[in-house]
């Protein structure tokens, strides 16, 4: 791996530290974020294992709180699935040129990008004959994308989900169990091929301080008078089209770099 320009150093540092302060203040968004963006600079197969290890730390930082809450039958009928997905794109990671794999992130972001901006919120009836089927494929969906390209699977998960109308507090901490696990799987399998080597190692030790620092601003920001102002004023629709802009401008860059 090259060494990077002071430019690209920042640039790598105000992703991280956006990336997690967004989700140590709202929950979600760290990988989404921070993967198209560090891909720019980064091989895929550097920036995915990464960012990984650090929405995994985020989370454990986080803790599951409410775990009595958590639906064990929808988590062990998704988690077949998902553990499947992630070995096939473990597989495609291992075999796959980082130069298309890097084109298709693109594609993959810009689809995402207009998932946001157009049809975040909104729920997806399915006939209840359907649900097993959601379920099996959702959770390949994820594990695959997990696996390729470290973020958005979460939105997949929501689909199944949504289609279970479970209360918010055992829906969120149902989604937060499944991605654990699914972290946890896809760090493991990152190790097992070998892609947790010394460059990597070097990225993910100088991004702890910049996860820490976001995750804290966050954190700080939800709790602060200013962060309650925000809260009340807060616009969903607004906040989506903002991530939306910044995840198609991403995309785009990856598919014409």
């Amino acid at each position: 791996m090259e060494s990077l320009t002071l430019l690209q150093m920042v640039f790598c540092v105000v992703v991280v530290t956006v990336a997690f302060a967004v989700r140590g203040g709202t929950g979600f968004g760290g990988g989404a974020i921070a993967v198209p963006l560090l891909a720019l600079v980064f091989p895929l197969q550097v920036t995915v294992p990464v960012v990984t290890v650090l929405n995994l730390l985020s989370s454990l930082g986080h803790g599951i709180t409410g775990w009595r809450h958590i639906v064990w039958p929808a988590i062990l009928r998704m988690l077949p699935g998902s553990l499947i997905g992630v070995a096939i794109g473990l597989y495609a990671l291992e075999l796959v040129d980082p130069r298309p794999l890097g084109k298709a992130l693109g594609a993959f972001v810009i689809l995402y990008a207009l998932y946001v901006l157009l049809l975040a919120g909104r729920e997806f009836r399915v006939a209840t004959r359907w649900v097993p089927a959601v379920a099996v494929i959702t959770s390949l969906s994820a594990g695959l994308i997990g696996s390729l390209f470290g973020g958005a699977a979460g939105p997949v998960y929501v689909v199944y989900l949504n289609t279970l109308r479970l209360a918010r507090d055992a829906f969120r901490v149902t989604i937060t169990t499944i991605m654990l696990f699914q972290g946890a799987a896809r760090t493991a399998g990152y190790a097992a091929i070998g892609l947790y080597d010394r460059n990597t190692l070097l990225m993910l030790a100088a991004a702890l301080p910049t996860l820490l620092i976001g995750s804290w601003l966050g954190a700080r920001l939800i709790r602060s008078w200013l962060g309650a102002r925000l809260i009340r004023g807060f616009d969903a629709r607004r906040f989506n089209r903002a991530i939306g802009v910044v995840l198609l401008v991403s995309g785009a860059a990856l598919l014409y770099r």
